[in-house]
């Protein structure tokens, strides 16, 4: 049976949504060709509104205005790609918000359907294209299949898991390699782990163990095979009975509320919910792993709900992304977040200029040597496997087992 936030699903049932959203797009223009175009131009504001993963938010937005006279009205979403598909697709979120942000993948499903617009490389309001580098601005984050220019890169990490170091008997600084075997195997952390719900942030890891091991080998674990994903899902499902796992975790929220509470004593998780836990905890009393074996590679990208091109507000909407590519917000995301992204030296030049701390430059730099370090290991995610079908069939196993 179908996951309910299947990728396949979903793009299923939505498809005459989509011929209605194209019409209405249409109606809109028409109406603005007979004068009624008040819509239009009461978009046509520098109010620019977006949708997507919470963690490509700034704490504070209020520098965003400050700086370039924009406001955003941002609205959160989860990093279920299922869900963030449907919301695009068959609820037509692109009728409310101006831009969608989510990790790489998707651009190659709702590009090519129409939901995204291609990015305007020459529009004048992005003005840092040309100096962002093409590791970032021609990556798979952004960049379709086709070919097409979809996305502007955001941020990007090599995820792994949170642990207390005391409780898995490794060094507390931190710069230790730790081997996904403690998420896995260990005695030590048996029914004391954290494990994602949702399997494009799971199956991946558990095949990169698995291939480090010997004990399967899965040629892509980005993107396996149905064959591949029943041996990946056969060994956790075999864990899970073990009692390896303490509960599945489906939010940001409950990362840092686990970690916080002492209730796990590793979690494959985000960043940032280190750095919240930390906040209540103390410096250093979690720590983020940098790993044996590999990392789940991602990046975000910031791609242009097609709807959008009726409301008049698009120089709004490229002052935005350009703002994703300049120092301000990559300051401040690694700072908050030790997020990583394009123009990592703009990050730093604007710290100086605004007087932080030294230390707090220095985490910059620090920052992107950590990313360096993690992006020399395997693998690089996508949201969007060729698979999906079949992979989203087998997770199901592992998680009615």
């Amino acid at each position: 049976m179908k996951d309910r936030h299947s990728i396949t699903s979903q793009l299923d049932l939505s498809r005459r949504d989509m011929l209605k959203s194209i019409a209405a797009t249409g109606a809109v223009a028409l109406a603005g060709s007979l004068g009624l175009n008040r819509l239009a131009q009461a978009a046509a504001s520098n109010t620019v509104r977006a949708y997507g993963v919470t963690t490509a938010q700034l704490k504070d937005w209020s520098a965003l205005t400050k700086t370039t006279g924009l406001k955003m009205e941002y609205v959160g979403s989860g990093n279920d790609v299922g869900v963030f598909m449907r919301d695009v697709m068959a609820s037509q979120m692109g009728n409310k918000v101006d831009i969608f942000i989510f990790e790489g993948g998707t651009q190659n499903l709702l590009g090519p359907q129409g939901a995204y617009l291609v990015i305007d490389e020459k529009q004048p309001e992005l003005k840092l294209w040309q100096r962002t580098s093409d590791t970032w601005k021609r990556s798979q984050t952004v960049v379709g299949r086709d070919g097409k220019q979809y996305g502007v890169p955001v941020i990007g990490n090599a995820d792994s898991f949170g642990y207390f170091p005391d409780k898995i008997g490794v060094n507390p600084d931190g710069s230790a390699d730790v081997s996904w075997k403690m998420m896995f195997e260990d005695d030590r952390t048996r029914g004391r782990v954290g494990y994602d719900k949702t399997w494009n942030y799971s199956i991946g890891v558990a095949a990169l163990y698995l291939n480090a091991t010997g004990k399967a080998k899965v040629a892509n674990p980005a993107d396996p095979t149905g064959a591949e994903a029943k041996t990946v899902v056969d060994f956790l499902v075999a864990r899970k009975k073990a009692g390896q796992f303490r509960t599945l975790v489906s939010s940001f929220e409950e990362q840092i509320q686990l970690l916080s509470n002492h209730e796990v004593d590793i979690l494959n998780c985000w960043e940032p919910a280190v750095r919240e836990a930390n906040l209540k905890l103390g410096d250093g009393k979690t720590r983020y792993a940098y790993t044996t074996e590999g990392y789940y590679k991602w990046g975000h990208g910031a791609y242009i709900a097609s709807q959008a091109k009726s409301r008049g507000n698009m120089d709004s909407i490229y002052k935005m992304l350009n703002y994703f590519l300049d120092g301000e917000y990559r300051a401040m995301q690694a700072r908050d977040r030790g997020y990583a992204g394009p123009n990592m030296d703009l990050a730093v030049t604007y710290a100086t200029a605004n007087g932080w701390k030294p230390e707090d430059i220095a985490n910059l730099k620090a920052t992107q040597q950590k990313v360096d370090r993690k992006f020399t290991k395997p693998f690089v995610s996508t949201t969007t496997p060729s698979n999906s079908d079949v992979i989203e069939e087998e997770w199901q196993r592992f998680l009615n087992a």
